[in-house]
């Protein structure tokens, strides 16, 4: 697994989950509390993580493979997270 190819993966699908974090809470549909707010996190963490295994599961891979990945998912969740407690704080 190519470490640099992985990191731009994570970087383009976190930055169109937090894209799609942003666009949920602009169209004020509902009113934004901190319920919604976890949900719409959760959904981020889910779209990035599938997102991310969608583009590199196209091949075999090892155990130490799968768990850089699992560490670099992570890490780009752990941004995303703290980033959309960031922004989220301009609407509660």
């Amino acid at each position: 697994m190519k470490l640099e190819q992985l990191h731009i993966i994570c970087k383009n699908e976190t930055r169109k989950a937090f894209d799609e974090f942003k666009r949920q809470i602009d169209v004020r549909l509902f009113s934004f509390d901190e319920v919604l707010k976890d949900n719409l996190q959760r959904q981020m963490f889910e779209q990035i993580g599938m997102g991310i295994t969608k583009n590199i599961f196209k091949g075999e891979v090892s155990k130490s493979d799968l768990r850089v990945l699992n560490d670099t998912i992570n890490q780009y969740k752990y941004i995303a997270y703290k980033t959309s407690n960031n922004y989220s704080k301009l609407f509660l």
